[in-house]
C-alpha cells in the first residue's frame, strides 16, 4: 500500500516524553522520516500549553515559512503565542 503525504506535517502533545514514541512510528514507517521538537504553545482550541513537534524528511530540512504553514494548519495559535 502506497500512501503519498506532504512534508513537513506538525502536531502537538500534552508532554515532552511523548515525542519518543512518534519518533518511533515514523522510524517504523520510512527511516528517512525526522521527528523535531519546534515550539511550546497554545492550540487555538486549547487553554494550557502543549508542545509542538514536526515530521520532515531527512534530506529536505524545512524552511521557517514550511515550518510556520505546517504549525498553522496544525492549529498553532500564533495570536496568542509567542513568535517562533
Amino acid at each position: 500500500m502506497r500512501v503519498q503525504v506532504e512534508l513537513p506535517k506538525a502536531f502537538s502533545v500534552r508532554d515532552e516524553n511523548e515525542f519518543y514514541p512518534i519518533r518511533h512510528l515514523m522510524a517504523r514507517l520510512n527511516p528517512k522520516l525526522t521527528v523535531a521538537p519546534v515550539a511550546t504553545g497554545l492550540h487555538v482550541q486549547g487553554t494550557y500549553c502543549v508542545f509542538w513537534g514536526i515530521v520532515y524528511h531527512e534530506d529536505k530540512l524545512p524552511s521557517r515559512k514550511e515550518v510556520e504553514a505546517a504549525l498553522k494548519e496544525a492549529g498553532f495559535d500564533f495570536a496568542r503565542n509567542p513568535p517562533l
